[in-house]
Formats: C-alpha cells, structure tokens, sequence
C-alpha cells in the first residue's frame, strides 16, 4: 500500500522493517499476480507437540504397542496440553521412528524342538512332575478379529515380545475358559 502511495523503496523497507529487495520482490508480485501471500505451508510455526508430548507419546506406545492414532490422539488430547489432531500424532510419530507395521511373525515349534524337549525331560521323577501344572484351558474370540493388528516399533525392536503376532493384550477381544 506504501508503495501504491508513492514511498519509495527505502521508505517503505524502513516503515515494514524489512530489505529493500524484499519490498522490490514482494512488490513485483502483487502487480503481476494480484496476491502476495506466500504458499508455503508450516513456515516459522512453533510445534504443537513439544518434546515433552513427543515423551509421552512414546511412552504410550511402548506400554501398548497396538493403540491406533485414533486412540493416542484421545490420550493425548485427555491431557492438559493443547489439543492435536491424528494427522500430528500420526506425524510426530513418523518422525519418532514409530511405523505402524504388521507384527513379526514368530515360527512354532517344530517336530525337532519337540523331540530336544522330549529328550531332556524323559528322565524326569514323579515329585519333578507333580510340580507341572497343566490345564485344559482354551481361548475364544468375543468380538471378530479381521486379523489388521499393526504394533509400532522401532527398527530395531522387531523381536521384542510385544512386537510379535503371538503376543496379546488384556482385553483384546479374547477369553480364556
């Protein structure tokens, strides 16, 4: 608008408070296209998750690795902090490593490990087998289970107990009878 007026260059760098260029540029613009906003998106925003909320998250994810964003974005929206979309958990948790993956499958027992078992326990006592404790337990599904478990983990946790298929949690859908 300065310019429009008739101030000069330094004039209006002066009244903005920023270069000369950046007036010549910006002024440029406005004439040949009509606008001077700027397209970039994100640009000199503060992060909405601090490294606090990036702690917590993790945290969360680690005690339970198949929460979806949906679930985290409440937990953390719970909190006293302000609240987030999915679409920033679900970045911040990109940026964190933290891929949501299928989880690794780990191989059953094969006729080998169980002829090894066989061997080391043949000699075994009565009192020795007396302290088993056997059961005839068995698991049934209460809600239906479409088998799309993702767990997040990092790189390097592929193995750990709470990354792998044969893990569950307490509440997942399951009994045991």
């Amino acid at each position: 608008m300065a310019r429009r007026l008739g101030t000069s260059i330094t004039e209006t760098a002066r009244l903005v408070g920023c270069s000369q260029s950046a007036v010549v540029s910006i002024y440029a613009k406005w004439i040949n296209e009509g606008d001077t906003s700027s397209r970039r998106q994100g640009v000199d925003r503060t992060r909405v998750t601090k490294e606090k909320g990036r702690r917590r998250l993790s945290r969360w994810v680690k005690q339970n690795r198949r929460q979806t964003v949906a679930q985290l974005t409440a937990q953390y929206n719970a909190g006293p902090r302000a609240s987030v979309s999915e679409h920033t958990v679900q970045r911040t948790l990109l940026d964190m490593g933290l891929c949501s993956r299928r989880p690794t499958r780990v191989p059953l027992l094969t006729k080998r490990h169980r002829q090894q078992w066989s061997r080391e326990h043949r000699d075994w006592t009565m009192d020795e087998w007396n302290r088993v404790a056997s059961s005839d337990e068995s698991r049934f599904l209460i809600h239906h289970v479409d088998g799309r478990v993702r767990v997040r983990r990092l790189p390097g946790e592929l193995l750990l107990p709470t990354c792998t298929a044969g893990h569950t949690q307490a509440g997942d859908g399951g009994i045991m009878l």
